[in-house]
């Protein structure tokens, strides 16, 4: 007798669980035994009959068996693409003949199994991240954004928030990629800032005035933070200078780019940030505001200055933390550094009264942040 005599004079009598562990068995046989071609095409034609098997037992063994397999034969796992959806999800997320583009459509048509499924292949393609995005549920950005085999785009994942933002998995496991950008680290902030206001609002523990000074101030630190990190290989100009440039932008374009901001961040020893808002805010190409900073203390510097509309009483604080970096480099930091600090506060002494105690203040509540952070790192960290 034939295999498939065979096979099917043992199905027709024996149970579902039976007849899945034949297919296993068969499919063992198609793909390790030293098959003739006649046989092997006549094991395919026993597997194509069973894709109509009532019990989905038999079609579930069929995809475990084939699932990984480069030889499995392409008709019969697309099939099995298309099936039940726990059985979908077996091949959808190890199937290796899939192409791109199959599997990118069917993101958008199958359910949310297949495509928790398909969001934690090794690796996915760009543009079945995009279509996941668009038609996934929560659950599925949020599996997609914890793979770091997933290609996910700076659009991809600004895409994402604008879903799913409100979904703090989400937004935790966006934070822990390696790839994500500036902005998105920004929109992330965003949300998270969001949220917190709401909180402080709705339990009143703080005035109006103090939780948004608060805010204001916990944005600034994450933002330096970010910009001393930031390195984006997508902008025009390469490295820390473009996403120095792509940061401020964005930060402009939400009305976040104050001189506060601007000024913590060159306290911070970040002197690139301050180049790339002069830069913008005064429309002057960034290697040319970059040679000014290196002569804060002549005229074309001032000039720039004005032009791009930061206070003028504030000049005289940024050309001294600008000389002071000249004769002790710094790294850029998320904190402010004493040495900085000190310098600005000594030259607020020339600023008119009102500039000077505002600004004092501001200085005053970055050195004590300064001051928490190095007895923290005093502190040994518990074993």
């Amino acid at each position: 007798m034939s295999i498939s005599a065979d096979f099917f004079a043992f199905a027709r009598e024996a149970s579902a669980s039976a007849r899945a562990a034949g297919v296993t068995s068969l499919i063992c046989d198609y793909l390790h035994m030293d098959l003739s071609d006649d046989e092997a095409l006549e094991v395919e034609s026993i597997l194509a009959v069973l894709l109509d098997d009532p019990s989905p037992l038999v079609r579930r063994a069929m995809a475990e068996g084939l699932a990984h397999e480069v030889d499995a034969p392409r008709h019969i796992i697309l099939a099995l693409a298309s099936d039940q959806p726990e059985i979908a999800a077996l091949v959808l997320q190890y199937a290796p003949h899939l192409s791109d583009a199959e599997l990118a459509e069917m993101a958008l048509i199958t359910t949310v199994g297949p495509q928790l499924a398909m969001a934690r292949r090794v690796p996915v393609a760009t543009s079945i991240c995009a279509a996941l995005t668009e038609a996934g549920a929560p659950c599925v950005l949020i599996e997609l954004a914890r793979n770091e085999k997933a290609q996910l785009s700076q659009a991809i994942m600004l895409r994402m928030l604008e879903r799913a933002g409100e979904e703090g998995r989400l937004r935790d496991a966006l934070m822990m990629r390696a790839d994500a950008g500036p902005e998105v680290r920004l929109r992330l902030l965003e949300h998270v800032s969001g949220a917190l206001s709401t909180f402080l609002k709705q339990t009143g523990w703080l005035s109006p005035e103090r939780a948004e000074r608060m805010l204001r101030e916990a944005r600034e630190r994450a933002i330096v933070e970010i910009s001393a990190q930031a390195d984006d290989v997508n902008s025009p100009i390469h490295g820390a200078a473009g996403a120095a440039l792509s940061l401020v932008r964005h930060l402009r374009g939400q009305g976040q780019l104050t001189p506060a901001l601007i000024l913590r961040a060159l306290l911070c020893g970040d002197r690139l940030m301050l180049a790339a808002a002069l830069a913008e805010l005064g429309e002057r190409p960034l290697e040319r505001v970059l040679a000014y900073l290196d002569h804060p203390a002549g005229h074309a510097f001032a000039a720039l200055y004005e032009k791009a509309g930061l206070p003028q009483a504030m000049l005289p604080v940024f050309i001294a933390v600008l000389v002071a970096m000249e004769r002790f480099p710094h790294t850029a930091g998320a904190h402010p550094d004493r040495t900085l600090l000190k310098t600005a506060l000594r030259a607020c002494a020339s600023l008119p009264e009102a500039q000077r105690l505002s600004v004092e203040a501001y200085l005053g509540r970055l050195e004590a942040e300064s001051l928490r952070l190095k007895m923290r790192q005093l502190v040994p960290s518990p074993a």
